[in-house]
């Protein structure tokens, strides 16, 4: 039944045997049935794959097989065809980090759920009868309200990362070559952990803020349902969204920037729709931590400009003006120049790992965790080198220095 399911998910064998960190040649045998899977890694298979630990040891069926009864649930969807090995291989990676995101949790004490209750809070704050776009702005509203990410009536683009993290949502930012994948979300572990991956590549801040905002919507109401949502950098815009992309792209605009602090930003900074610069909207959009398109779309759906003006305003090119006001719009070389001697090196340039030819940027909090946990002595050295997917040389090398001292901030 492995070498079937693993068949379904489209998944090149080699990738797979890199993945668990096992010889090609030995996985090969597991699929073929002449030798069986040891039971230590049947539980990182079931994560990775998606499936019970029982249908991975199940004796293959001799009888016609249906494609749809095989491929795991959140894989079936991953076989599109716009996307291809790299974008499964990927979201692969992206479930073996959340199995040792779950050992951690619970070498760390337990699992943080936090997200359940925010997550209902948030559904129940709807009206299920409303229009997609409407449902989006009432799950906002909800959504800056029981984060208190309100307050102040500022953007939120700062802010949203670490309360992600806070609430047990696990976040990825990870360049994707030759990849149209945006965006996709699904759920990780034992513990069904919500999983939001960006493609990171040839992508500004601002954007990722609005795709990572997108992704949190489908977390909140499509993963009960459907195992993964995935969005595309270039969609059929001819289209009309389907309810959960129209509901998602609300919620994403609505809970980065909506009406009041549109009218905060325009009183603080002495700004008029009429008479907008390249200067003004640079600022705007430095202040909301939103791309230039997400500004003028709300300021359009408040009834601030009309669409000429908004197709003037788009013409803008504010990027210079958007570098003044933000460090966010520098390259990442630039900034971490300017940065340099704010952060430890890890977080800069030790993050990066690979299995096989997969390159993976793992998150800040996640590497803090595992250094955390080894320094406490609950894991060993070798473990913290498997969870942060690298050879033991090569962790030791990156954070000798971090080993054995006092907790990370």
């Amino acid at each position: 039944m492995l070498k079937d399911i693993i068949n379904a998910t489209k998944l090149p064998h080699n990738f797979c045997a890199s993945l668990i960190g096992v010889d090609p040649i030995q996985f090969q045998e597991w699929l073929e049935g002449a030798r069986p899977v040891p039971s230590f890694i049947i539980p990182e298979l079931s994560t990775v794959l998606g499936v019970s630990e029982k249908r991975l040891t199940e004796v293959s069926s001799q009888t016609p097989k249906i494609e749809e009864r095989i491929t795991p649930a959140v894989w079936y969807k991953l076989r599109d065809a716009k996307l291809g090995d790299l974008d499964r291989e990927m979201v692969g990676l992206v479930r073996k980090l959340g199995f040792f995101l779950g050992q951690l949790q619970q070498v760390r004490g337990g699992p943080v759920l936090e997200y359940a209750p925010v997550f209902g809070a948030i559904r129940s704050a709807c009206d299920k009868k409303a229009p997609p776009s409407a449902q989006g702005s009432q799950a906002a509203a909800a959504f800056r309200s029981v984060s208190g990410l309100q307050h102040g009536q500022a953007g939120i683009g700062e802010l949203i990362r670490g309360y992600f993290r806070r609430i047990g949502i696990l976040v990825i930012e990870s360049p994707l070559k030759h990849s149209s994948l945006e965006g996709c979300c699904f759920s990780v572990g034992a513990s069904s952990v919500p999983c939001i991956f960006v493609n990171s590549l040839n992508s500004t801040w601002f954007r990722r803020n609005s795709v990572l905002m997108h992704e949190l919507c489908h977390a909140i109401f499509d993963l009960e349902d459907d195992p993964v949502a995935i969005d595309f950098i270039d969609p059929n815009e001819s289209e009309q969204p389907k309810f959960n992309e129209a509901r998602a792209q609300a919620f994403a605009q609505d809970a980065l920037i909506p009406q009041s602090v549109l009218v905060q930003f325009v009183n603080r900074f002495g700004l008029h729709w009429d008479e907008l610069t390249p200067q003004d909207l640079g600022r705007l959009v430095a202040s909301a931590h939103v791309e230039q398109k997400l500004v003028l779309a709300a300021a359009f759906d408040a009834g601030f400009i009309d669409e000429e003006q908004r197709a003037t305003y788009d013409a803008f090119s504010c990027a210079p003006y958007v570098r003044e006001y933000s460090d966010h719009a520098l390259s990442t070389r630039e900034y971490l120049k300017q940065r340099v001697g704010e952060s430890p090196k890890w977080i800069a340039e030790n993050r990066n790992t690979e299995v096989g030819t997969r390159k993976l940027r793992l998150p800040v909090r996640y590497v803090d965790e595992v250094i955390k946990a080894l320094n406490d002595g609950v894991i060993s050295l070798g473990k913290a080198a498997e969870m942060t997917m690298m050879e033991r040389g090569t962790f030791t090398q990156r954070f000798r220095d971090l080993m054995r001292a006092p907790g990370l901030e």
